[in-house]
């Protein structure tokens, strides 16, 4: 019994830098894909967020919503269509994508309170924290994040409040639009100048050989990132995600994490251990004298 509680102590005596250094300092966090789904995994996610907010860390949960989307839509009738990996998005889609979003960002904010946390769902048209414009005609009502409301996230993180932001953006005319989440975290991070952004999802981070965990990259600057894309050791979707996460590094976020969210306390286990368990991506040192 003391052995246990001596090892409890230990951890917490192991965080105490970590709790130091992330005191006040924003954390912006997207979850989406199939651990979203999954009520075990959440709750984890989620007691996670709760337990960052009452140790001073200020959290913003930023959630997707694609598969429960196209379910709906199937059972509407309606057959969900993607043009350049994004969903092309009509009236009827988006009278659908608002419902489901709206019911999975009150889902969320309900089990933050069941976890003892305090949470506030920051839907449209009540919450209006995301402006955008049109991305592309030929998508429909497809968002592209153009201002995001810092004084009124930062109002709600001051009271205690984990702001939770649904994949929606608001045009001039006050029409709500279909937006990326990746999309929506990126711009938040930046608005904010979060310590850290953390993609979680069931991507465990940049592997050499995605088929084989043990190739986990556990930290990479933007030149290795470039270089892996170079060489084509990062391929696919997953150059979209890390140009955007390299866009954030240039415009002030921190650091960015790509974690798996099925990992017991993804969360405390990236930010509060120095070994972590995804993705760190963190802009190039600067040249020391006498180098370019």
């Amino acid at each position: 019994m003391i052995d246990q509680a001596t090892h409890k102590a230990g951890v917490l005596i192991e965080a105490l830098p970590f709790l130091k250094r992330f005191h006040n300092q924003v954390v912006v966090v997207k979850l989406g894909g199939e651990p979203i789904e999954n009520p075990e995994i959440l709750d984890s996610l989620l007691t996670d967020l709760v337990f960052l907010e009452q140790v001073r860390v200020r959290p913003v949960l930023v959630h997707g919503g694609g598969k429960s989307i196209s379910r709906a839509m199937e059972q509407a009738g309606l057959t969900p269509v993607f043009h350049q990996g994004r969903r092309v998005t009509d009236a009827p889609a988006m009278a659908i994508v608002t419902r489901e979003v709206e019911r999975l960002n009150a889902h969320i904010v309900d089990r933050i309170f069941a976890l003892g946390g305090a949470a506030i769902g920051m839907c449209p048209p009540r919450h209006r924290i995301v402006d955008g414009e049109i991305m592309d005609p030929a998508l429909g009502l497809v968002g592209n994040p153009t201002r995001v409301d810092r004084e009124r996230l930062t109002r709600y993180l001051s009271r205690g409040l984990i702001p939770v932001v649904p994949p929606l953006s608001v045009d001039v005319e006050g029409r709500a639009m279909n937006t990326n989440a990746d999309d929506i975290a990126l711009a938040v991070a930046t608005a904010l100048s979060a310590e850290k952004l953390m993609f979680c999802s069931n991507v465990p981070g940049v592997m050499t050989d995605p088929k084989d965990r043990s190739t986990l990259m556990s930290s990479l600057t933007v030149s290795q990132v470039r270089d892996l894309i170079a060489r084509k050791v990062i391929q696919g979707g997953m150059i979209p995600k890390v140009e955007s996460c390299i866009s954030a590094l240039e415009h002030g976020v921190r650091k960015i994490h790509i974690v798996d969210a099925s990992a017991s306390h993804a969360l405390l286990l990236e930010i509060f251990t120095a070994e972590g368990i995804g993705t760190e991506l963190k802009l190039d040192p600067p040249p020391t004298n006498g180098q370019a």
